[in-house]
């Protein structure tokens, strides 16, 4: 039977539908891949930012070596060396998952009081050779649940932060205690403090910086991406020319 012109006229439709459809498919597909592309930078520029932290250890730790002839002290220098690679591994992953649009949290039991030993350990040197005092109150050492490599980043941002804060030297303060069911971080430096130009964006940009010759920016904006996934806040008190207050609060056992 051949069609009528009424048939016509609905295939027509029908294949005007499909063509548009087809198109926002294709369309919407291309979007989505751009901004997976534009992430997958900003979190290769965000890696690169927070490689600083463990190279820079390293470096100090592999001079060490190199005047070094007591062999246990060789050992834990070489121990201290593979942690940081260990650190530098685990970012990479991370952008890998992410581009696989895989992007979460590894949860598990951390006990507090040899996290921020370690975090100590590995900031000493680099702060006093800046002339900056690090000073650790741990007022709770015992257990809590949270990603400790990637706190670990948080910690690195913020003392790094603070020690370019201090160009002239100072005093750096980690405080770390319980709060009810919370967690709680506080860093405290004796810098110029924030500049009221940024202070309102600090934490909602990428790209937020200020008197930095090599600054991306990115720091603060990594800080709070990781705070949020651990379901915590971040917040700041900064006074002109007498320095920063930045507190972490997360849940000490996450539901």
């Amino acid at each position: 039977k051949d069609f009528t012109d009424d048939d016509l006229k609905l295939l027509t439709l029908i294949g005007a539908q499909a063509a548009k459809a087809i198109d926002l498919f294709v369309r919407r597909a291309e979007r989505e891949r751009g901004e997976r592309l534009a992430s997958i930078g900003q979190l290769l520029s965000s890696l690169l930012h927070d490689f600083k932290t463990p190279m820079t250890i390293i470096s100090g730790y592999v001079q060490l070596l190199a005047m070094e002839t007591d062999p246990p002290k060789r050992a834990q220098y070489a121990e201290l060396v593979l942690k940081q690679v260990d650190l530098l591994n685990i970012m990479t992953r991370e952008v890998l998952a992410f581009a696989r649009g895989e992007s979460q949290i590894l949860i598990r039991k951390v006990f507090v009081g040899k996290f921020i030993e370690e975090i100590r350990d590995l900031l000493t040197r680099d702060f006093a050779e800046h002339n900056v005092q690090f000073d650790v109150e741990l007022a709770y050492d015992g257990a809590a649940r949270f990603d400790d490599a990637k706190f670990k980043r948080v910690l690195f941002n913020f003392a790094r932060n603070a020690r370019e804060a201090m160009p002239r030297g100072g005093r750096f303060l980690l405080r770390v205690e319980a709060d009810g069911a919370d967690l709680v971080f506080t860093m405290q430096d004796s810098g110029d403090g924030v500049p009221e130009e940024i202070a309102g964006k600090l934490f909602k940009h990428a790209f937020v910086t200020q008197g930095k010759a090599q600054g991306t920016g990115l720091g603060l904006a990594v800080v709070k991406k990781i705070v949020d996934e651990h379901n915590g806040t971040v917040l700041f008190s900064s006074i002109k020319g007498k320095g920063t207050t930045f507190t972490i609060r997360i849940p000490l056992q996450p539901a």
